[in-house]
């Protein structure tokens, strides 16, 4: 179990930070960027871009994502929240305060996410795996989906 855990760690880490060396899994090697270097390199004013009529934006799917571990987190604490997903999808447009606030958001939570794992010694129940593990496919999608938003909003 520690070697799966130590993966998804892995995985996590290249997501959210980035690549440290030569080999990727998920991301792209060059440049490496996970998502702290690739939201940091938009403006507030890109980030508040929708390409379509009430699509989402990069601060929307950045919201979401920060939204979501955060939720995570409370189910590692014990709790059986009933989160409202759409309630995470609220933040559609920020100024450069609020851009940089949650960015800085975002990696605080996956910092706090990271050390809850790697913290759990409990690792029997099925369904807080599977939640656990679902957590790198969804930042993957929600990255690759801000990486499709920051092309069409240059």
């Amino acid at each position: 179990m520690e070697a799966i855990i130590s993966s998804l760690l892995n995985l996590l880490e290249e997501l959210y930070v980035g690549s440290t060396g030569n080999e990727t899994w998920v991301i792209d090697q060059k440049p490496g960027y996970g998502f702290s270097k690739t939201i940091d390199q938009v403006d507030a004013k890109q980030a508040s871009t929708s390409t379509v009529q009430g699509g989402s934006t990069i601060a929307a799917h950045t919201e979401h994502l920060r939204w979501s571990i955060r939720v995570a987190l409370e189910f590692f604490n014990g709790k059986m929240p009933s989160p409202d997903w759409a309630e995470s999808w609220k933040v559609k447009q920020v100024n450069e305060e609020e851009w940089k606030k949650l960015q800085q958001d975002l990696l605080k939570a996956y910092q706090d996410l990271k050390n809850g794992i790697a913290e759990r010694k409990d690792w029997s129940s099925e369904q807080f795996n599977q939640g656990v593990l679902a957590l790198v496919p969804h930042a993957a999608y929600h990255l690759g989906a801000i990486r499709q938003l920051i092309i069409a909003t240059r």
